[in-house]
């Protein structure tokens, strides 16, 4: 009876090894510091509230398929294969500053597949892995334009008490700088499947 418990607990744990893991390293951590009244005082509601909500809002359009209806009327309009990775690129780039870099990755990188799934098999298997990374990397470097991003910005805006547009004029340059990055890649990525 008790092996059969441990057995199912060591599953479980295995199942959850992130979860487990933050919960192990939070007991630890209690025991440096020990808990009182004050550990409320640590969290950051506000923070945690304006993400909820966000993430909320985000399931419920994405279960309605708003963005999969939107990156197919932008796919429409592409003529070629590079046109196309800089749709399914720019989806995550642009896409992150407002649903966050996660949301974005959850959204667009399944629809990758069943885009690129679409072409003939050896163009859709040669450009899959290298779209997928680059979406990785430009929801990433999109999020990082806007407070609602990703989580991070949240609480360095919350903490640096700087207004939205003091905030977006902080961090347009470097923005920029990563989309002509993030072009070139894609230009090069283009230029190398041509030959």
């Amino acid at each position: 009876m008790l092996y059969s418990i441990f057995q199912k607990l060591f599953y479980k744990i295995r199942q959850e090894a992130v979860l487990s893991i933050a919960v192990l390293l939070a007991l630890l951590s209690a025991c440096f510091v020990l808990p009182d009244a004050s550990y409320f005082g640590y969290i950051d509601f506000r923070t945690l509230t304006i993400l909820f909500s966000l993430m909320t809002v985000m399931s419920g359009l994405q279960r309605q398929g708003v963005f999969t209806r939107f990156a197919y009327s932008l796919l429409s309009r592409t003529n070629s294969i590079t046109s196309l990775v800089f749709v399914l690129v720019g989806l995550c780039f642009f896409c992150s500053m407002l649903i966050t870099n996660d949301v974005a990755l959850l959204t667009f990188v399944p629809f990758s597949f069943a885009v690129l799934g679409q072409l003939p098999e050896a163009s859709g298997k040669k450009h899959l892995t290298p779209v997928v990374c680059l979406q990785t990397i430009a929801a990433n470097l999109g999020s990082m334009l806007t407070p609602i991003g990703n989580p991070q910005n949240l609480y360095l805006y919350g903490k640096s008490q700087l207004s939205f547009s003091a905030f977006l004029q902080l961090m347009l340059p470097y923005t920029l700088l990563s989309a002509i990055l993030l072009s070139v890649c894609i230009f090069y990525l283009g230029h190398l499947h041509r030959q």
